[in-house]
C-alpha cells in the first residue's frame, strides 16, 4: 500500500471514485466535474486543490482532496474536503491518507487541519472521533471537526 501525491494520469481512476462516493451519499452526479476539469483544477497555478491517492499494485483505492486556508488570528491551515477510501479497505487507506495528510500539515508548519462530515455518516464520525479531533455540531446536518497542530505534536 502507497500513499503519494496524486499525478495528472491518476484522475481517470480518481473520477470514478469521485462518482462512486456521490452515489453512496444519494447525489446526482451531473455536478461532479468532469476528469478534464479536475485535471485542469490540479494544474492550475496556484493549484485549486491537492490530492493524495493511496495505491495497491497501481490500483487507486482511495484518495484525500485537500486546500490551504489562512486565519489572520492564528495562521495557516488545511482545509480537508473529501477523504475516501473502497469500502473492502476503508479502515486501513483511510488511516494511511490521514496519517500523510497530519505529516504535510507539520511540514507546513499549519495550526490545524479541518474537516466537514455528515452527521449520518457515522463510520467516519467514529474515524474523526479516533483521530482526536474536536467535533463542533452544527444545525443543518453536518459536523465540523478540528484536529490542532499542538495536539498532533503530543501524540
Amino acid at each position: 500500500m502507497l500513499v503519494r501525491k496524486a499525478t495528472e494520469e491518476d484522475f481517470t481512476q480518481i473520477h470514478p471514485l469521485i462518482i462512486k462516493r456521490t452515489e453512496e451519499f444519494g447525489l446526482p452526479t451531473s455536478h461532479v466535474p468532469n476528469i478534464k476539469k479536475l485535471v485542469e483544477d490540479y494544474s492550475s497555478k496556484p493549484p485549486k486543490f491537492y490530492c493524495l491517492v493511496c495505491e495497491i499494485d497501481t490500483r487507486i483505492v482511495g484518495y484525500l482532496i485537500y486546500s490551504f486556508g489562512y486565519c489572520v488570528y492564528v495562521g495557516r491551515y488545511i482545509n480537508m474536503s473529501e477523504l475516501y477510501a473502497l469500502a473492502t479497505l476503508r479502515k486501513e487507506v483511510q488511516l494511511q491518507l490521514f496519517t500523510e495528510i497530519i505529516n504535510i500539515s507539520l511540514e507546513m508548519g499549519c495550526f490545524q487541519l479541518e474537516w466537514v462530515s455528515s452527521k449520518n455518516d457515522l463510520e467516519f464520525h467514529e474515524f474523526s472521533v479516533e483521530t482526536g479531533a474536536t467535533v463542533i455540531p452544527e444545525e443543518d446536518g453536518y459536523h465540523l471537526y478540528q484536529l490542532d497542530a499542538k495536539k498532533v505534536q503530543r501524540d
